[in-house]
C-alpha cells in the first residue's frame, strides 16, 4: 500500500480537509502497514533489522539503529568509501611473508603440495620456459631445472634413478660411473694396430688420451691400465715389451 495523507485542507477550519474520522482511518491503515512489514503478530514492533550467520551457522541479530563492524582482523584491514566495504591483504600475513614477490614460507615441517592430478605445474611465458630453482644454504647461489623450448615440441617424462642416494649425469661435468653396461656398438672409438717386436715399448697414441679412455689388447688379451701400460701425452708404454709378431691393438674411446 502506498502512504496516505491526511488532507489539512487550503486553510485551518476551510471545511476542506479530512474529516477526523476519515484521518484516523489512515493513520491506522498507515500504521497497520508498518506493523505488518516489521512485527511478527502484528502488534509489537521487531527492532530486529537484520540477522547475520557465519560458515559454522552461529547467528548474530542486528537491531534497527545499531552499528554492524567489518573488521578485517590480523593482517586484512577494511575500509569504507560511500556506500563499499573494501578489504585490503597487508603485505605481510602469517606464513605468507611477501604477497608482491611470492615468497611462501612455513614455520615448520614440509611445505606440502597435494593437487588433485598430483601434478605441480610451473609455467612459462612469452620465450621463457617454466623452470624451478634450487638455492644452496645461503641463497647466494641456484641449481635451475627448466623444460626444453617450445620449438622442440617435447612432451615426456624423465625417471629419477632407483637404489640409493645418487648425482645426475652431466653433459659436460667430468665424473666417474660405476656399474653401468655400455653397448660396444655404443662406442666411438680410434683403433690403432702395431706389431710387436720384442724390444719396443712405446707406442703413439693422440694427444689427450689417459689410461681411462683407452682399450689396449694384446693378442686378443685385455691389458690392465696401470699395471700393463701407461699413457703421457701421445705416448702409450707397456711395461713389458711386447714380443716379436705380437698383435698390439688400441682402441681409444
Amino acid at each position: 500500500m502506498a502512504k496516505q495523507t491526511i488532507n489539512i485542507g487550503s486553510s485551518a477550519n476551510d471545511g476542506t480537509g479530512t474529516t477526523i474520522r476519515a484521518g484516523g482511518d489512515l493513520i491506522n491503515d498507515n500504521f497497520n502497514e508498518i506493523y505488518t512489514a516489521f512485527s511478527t503478530d502484528g502488534s509489537n514492533l521487531n527492532t530486529t533489522a537484520f540477522t547475520i550467520v557465519d560458515e559454522s551457522s552461529t547467528e548474530s541479530t542486528i537491531s534497527f539503529r545499531e552499528r554492524l563492524l567489518l573488521s578485517g582482523g590480523t593482517n586484512l584491514t577494511s575500509t569504507v568509501s560511500g556506500d563499499s566495504v573494501n578489504f585490503t591483504l597487508n603485505s605481510t600475513i602469517t606464513g605468507l611473508t611477501s604477497v608482491q614477490t611470492e615468497t611462501l614460507t612455513n614455520a615448520s615441517g614440509n611445505l606440502l603440495v597435494d593437487s588433485n592430478t598430483y601434478i605441480t605445474e610451473f609455467r612459462g611465458g612469452g620465450s621463457t620456459e617454466g623452470q624451478i630453482q634450487l638455492n644452496c644454504a645461503q641463497n647466494s647461489h641456484g641449481q635451475k631445472i627448466k623444460a626444453q623450448p617450445h620449438s622442440e615440441g617435447v612432451t615426456n617424462e624423465m625417471l629419477l634413478p632407483k637404489g640409493s642416494n645418487s648425482t645426475l649425469v652431466s653433459e659436460v661435468a667430468t665424473q666417474t660411473l660405476t656399474n653401468k653396461t655400455i653397448g660396444v656398438g655404443q662406442l666411438t672409438c680410434v683403433s690403432r694396430a702395431y706389431t710387436g717386436d720384442g724390444s719396443t715399448v712405446a707406442f703413439t697414441v693422440t694427444n689427450g688420451a689417459t689410461k681411462d679412455n683407452v682399450l689396449v689388447f694384446l693378442n686378443g688379451v685385455f691389458q690392465r691400465p696401470t699395471t700393463d701400460f701407461s699413457v703421457s701425452g701421445t705416448t702409450l708404454t707397456f711395461g713389458t715389451a711386447p714380443v716379436s709378431a705380437d698383435n698390439i691393438l688400441i682402441k681409444e674411446l
